[in-house]
């Protein structure tokens, strides 16, 4: 009859263990994830760069034949144009590349919390609870203490000795 109930706690501890395995594999995996789409979001960026950097230089070879002062003087705010062109770019790839980091960031803490949830895991605010409830049982022990300190001990008990 004991034997069923360990049956079943090796079941349950067995069954657990294969959970936690099969979440730490999950959270693995996202936490690959989660590097992939921080590289991708990185060689965006840096792609979107490269672009308007190579626009820059044609642009840049096409003033350099031309020769003529006054194309010079238009090539070179058009050259300003250009380079500021390509740091509001930069500065958007870069925005980008950090609100996808950001967002996959999120779904990635969303899955750990839920993988925690499924668990059972006590979250922070059970745990604060848990704390508060513990604090006040000591403060109602210690204040049933001192009534329990008043009263007098109980006599001893008297034994037969057969004198």
């Amino acid at each position: 009859m004991s034997a069923e109930p360990r049956n079943a706690t090796f079941a349950n501890v067995s069954e657990l263990q294969a959970q936690a395995a099969r979440i730490a594999r999950e959270l693995g995996d996202n936490a690959h994830q989660v590097w992939l789409a921080g590289i991708g979001a990185l060689a965006r960026a840096e792609s979107e760069g490269s672009r308007l950097f190579e626009q820059l230089a044609e642009e840049g070879r096409q003033v350099g034949e031309g020769g003529e002062s006054q194309q010079g003087a238009s090539a070179a705010s058009r050259l300003e144009s250009l380079r500021q062109s390509l740091d509001a770019a930069v500065g958007k790839a870069q925005a980008r590349a950090g609100e996808a980091w950001e967002s996959v960031g999120r779904a990635f803490e969303h899955r750990v919390q839920q993988a925690l949830r499924d668990l059972d895991v006590p979250t922070r605010e059970d745990i604060d609870a848990l704390g508060a409830r513990i604090d006040a049982l000591t403060r109602e022990l210690q204040r049933s203490r001192p009534a329990e300190a008043a009263a007098p001990p109980p006599p001893p008990s008297s034994v037969n000795t057969g004198l």
